[in-house]
């Protein structure tokens, strides 16, 4: 069955790929990115000559005037909607001894409070449909936090513990609230900042020996939209080749 999803953060990454993933299926797709308007007009060419069917929409997720303003575009386009993915995030790599408040925060409230407005938002649309899903991606620093990071590690651990909470307040209407914490997947936003030698030594200590692919988390997270994942709420998918296990 054709569905409704709004991907935030689509124009790149995992993001893209879930995005493109989903309009291979046949679903109609909203793509949301919130500043870099070159890279999305990219992928809206590079969509359109694929043929595929799809709607773009620019809201810093942060900002909650402008969230309601893209879900309020959702209605009047579509009248409803089916699946939400909560892709978007940043980071700004420091230690806490030396970080700068603006970035600490710029880090909290595109990676959490974001997805919370996002979440606050659809759920008035999801909550008129059978069999609902929101997806929120995290992280694996959720569960093994690293050194440089804490505004993320944080963030994704609040991304997790939110989705446990609304998998239980939105269980009445049938709307089904999971996660996914990919490992290190290489991207535009994840490869910076990392040197080669380093790449090589995380692939080398997976045990896959490899690291993960954006195919692997649109995998996951197509599964957990699907009427195949219906008994499955309130989870925090791995998706890391075992790599939180060492």
């Amino acid at each position: 069955m054709k569905k409704v999803v709004l991907v935030t953060g689509s124009t790149s990454g995992i993001g893209k790929q879930i995005a493109e993933d989903l309009l291979k299926e046949g679903n109609d797709v909203i793509l949301n990115y919130g500043s870099n308007d070159k890279q999305a007009e990219q992928v809206k060419k590079e969509f359109e000559q694929k043929g595929y069917k799809f709607s773009i929409f620019k809201a810093d997720i942060s900002n909650e005037k402008q969230v309601k303003e893209m879900f309020s575009y959702v209605k009047k386009q579509y009248g409803k909607l089916n699946g939400l993915v909560n892709n978007a995030g940043t980071n700004v790599d420091e230690f806490v001894e030396n970080c700068k408040l603006e970035n600490y925060m710029k880090v909290v409230n595109t990676n959490y409070i974001g997805k919370m407005l996002c979440c606050k938002h659809a759920i008035p649309l999801l909550k008129n449909q059978d069999n609902a899903s929101i997806v929120n991606i995290a992280s694996r620093l959720a569960i093994r936090p690293d050194t440089e990071c804490s505004a993320y590690c944080c963030s994704a651990s609040a991304i997790v513990t939110l989705t446990e909470c609304l998998a239980l307040e939105l269980a009445d209407y049938s709307i089904r609230v999971n996660a996914v914490s990919p490992a290190f997947t290489p991207t535009p936003l994840s490869l910076a900042g990392w040197k080669k030698e380093e790449i090589e030594a995380m692939e080398e200590r997976n045990p896959r020996h490899r690291l993960g692919r954006v195919t692997d988390i649109s995998n996951a997270v197509l599964f957990l939209l699907s009427d195949k994942a219906d008994y499955i709420n309130g989870e925090n998918l791995k998706v890391t080749g075992g790599d939180v296990l060492k």
